[in-house]
């Protein structure tokens, strides 16, 4: 078998097993996810009517509980308390009822005297900072203070927080102006109340009365909820397990839910949560609903594979069979691909000892040419200068003769061991060599290190450069007599 004719057969013998593989993985990931369309279509579809009926349920609590409370606002003082006591019996998501009236200072003492008796102990108009922090209410013309209070069970006492200036709670003051100021149920954002020793999370809607009061004091009707529990009671029933309800003020531009109903597992990252709005008062609340990833991968795995393991089986199969097919022929075209490569490297290793030899052969050479032009300049002192006459070697014999260490002179100009009178001649000695490409001879005069003049006879070849035509000049400086 000829080794250049079979060279390139493995490489497609292993291709052609990858090729069915990869085909049939392409058609089956081609084929399978069309069957969850039809799965997306029905998961739309349950998210969007699990969604309406959440919002439909917690839009009509709000509105009943609104209207319930807004008549509430228009009643008298005085029955305030079982009527109170009755609105929580029917809404128990609602965590308490503060009645608000307006008290002016001349009727502060008498009112403080009435709480104190009313709740059996003493009490003072007190304010309340963001910092939790209570004192006594400074004197003022007017006093928006809680008179009355009806809390759950589990909120806590309404003794707690009568004689409370409602306006001194800086999360309240915009939602009281816009209740008194354009007569409209305005609502706070979620804040925390420091109660009982507790940190409680709510919010409050101030509801005006519907049609004026009998007294001028029954002003505001403030509701508490605790959007957590309120969220979870209203959505007991509803509520499934396979979506995560989440409740966001729109208005407050929070980034954390204000109540969370969690689902059952960790929600979908791959799905769009289903949204809508719930107005509470003047304020807008924003319903989502996200499914759990959970019972959505179930349903997708339950479609997707019966059409996965389909495919497989027959891409596994259809590879199984290509590739022991070829597997006989590949381990045949290993071995000569083995060999080749071996025969490749001796090629290299041949060609890299040829390289060899001709940089060593050019070396030879070299030397050779040096010793030749040695012995043909002769005895004395011998250099080797560059195209600008630096010394670039000399040998020992200029310590002898002049009295100058060799490495003294290296890098120097051979001009410098020259009388001036000489400079002329010896410009035109170097001059004539390179442009002859002929040995010069020039009687001269050397000067040692002492200044006397010693005579020799100087002759220069010129170094011959493919490129520049010089690179440099040998000479030697013979003494004469």
């Amino acid at each position: 078998m000829d080794p250049e004719q079979t060279s390139g057969r493995p490489f497609y013998l292993w291709l052609l097993p990858v090729l069915v593989m990869l085909s049939g993985l392409i058609l089956t990931a081609l084929i399978a996810p069309r069957s969850l369309l039809t799965v997306e279509r029905l998961i739309d579809d349950l998210s969007a009517t699990h969604h309406e009926q959440l919002n439909r349920a917690l839009s009509r609590r709000i509105s009943d509980t609104l209207a319930a409370t807004k008549e509430l606002a228009g009643a008298d003082e005085a029955p305030f308390p079982d009527k109170a006591s009755q609105l929580l019996e029917r809404f128990p998501d609602v965590a308490g009822l503060e009645l608000l009236t307006q008290v002016s200072h001349a009727r502060r003492p008498m009112i403080e005297k009435r709480l104190s008796e009313q709740s059996g102990q003493l009490v003072r108009f007190a304010t309340r900072d963001d910092r939790f922090a209570t004192g006594v209410a400074d004197v003022s013309d007017q006093y928006l203070i809680i008179r009355r209070a009806r809390y759950q069970s589990e909120t806590g006492s309404a003794d707690s927080s009568l004689g409370l200036v409602a306006t001194s709670v800086p999360h309240w003051r915009g939602a009281l102006k816009r209740a008194l100021d354009e007569n409209r149920t305005a609502a706070t954002t979620l804040t925390k109340l420091h109660r009982n020793g507790d940190d409680q999370t709510a919010l409050r809607v101030f509801v005006p009365a519907s049609r004026p009061p009998q007294t001028e004091e029954a002003r505001l009707v403030s509701l508490v909820l605790r959007p957590e529990a309120w969220l979870h009671q209203n959505l007991a029933n509803l509520h499934d397990p396979r979506w995560q309800v989440e409740l966001h003020d729109i208005s407050q531009h929070a980034r954390h839910p204000i109540a969370l109903m969690p689902a059952a597992g960790m929600v979908a990252s791959d799905v769009a949560p289903t949204r809508s709005t719930l107005s509470v008062a003047d304020r807008k609340w924003m319903l989502s609903t996200i499914p759990a990833a959970g019972w959505l991968e179930n349903m997708k795995q339950q479609v997707l594979w019966p059409a996965w393991l389909t495919g497989l089986t027959i891409t596994l199969l259809a590879s199984a069979l290509t590739l022991w097919a070829v597997w006989l022929t590949l381990r045949t075209e290993r071995l000569l691909g083995r060999r080749t490569r071996r025969a490749r490297r001796l090629g290299q290793q041949l060609d890299n000892t040829r390289v060899e030899k001709n940089i060593l052969h050019h070396s030879l050479q070299e030397s050779d040419r040096r010793t030749r032009d040695l012995i043909e300049l002769g005895a004395g002192i011998f250099a080797e200068v560059d195209e600008g006459r630096l010394i670039g070697y000399i040998s020992p014999q200029v310590a002898t003769l002049l009295e100058i260490p060799s490495t003294d002179l290296m890098g120097k100009r051979l001009d410098s061991l020259f009388s001036g009178n000489s400079q002329m001649d010896l410009a035109m000695a170097f001059d004539a060599a390179r442009q002859d490409h002929a040995i010069q001879r020039l009687d001269t005069e050397i000067i040692n290190r002492d200044g006397t003049a010693l005579p020799v006879a100087l002759r220069i070849k010129a170094l011959k450069d493919p490129l520049s035509g010089c690179s440099g000049f040998r000479v030697s400086l013979t003494p004469r007599q």
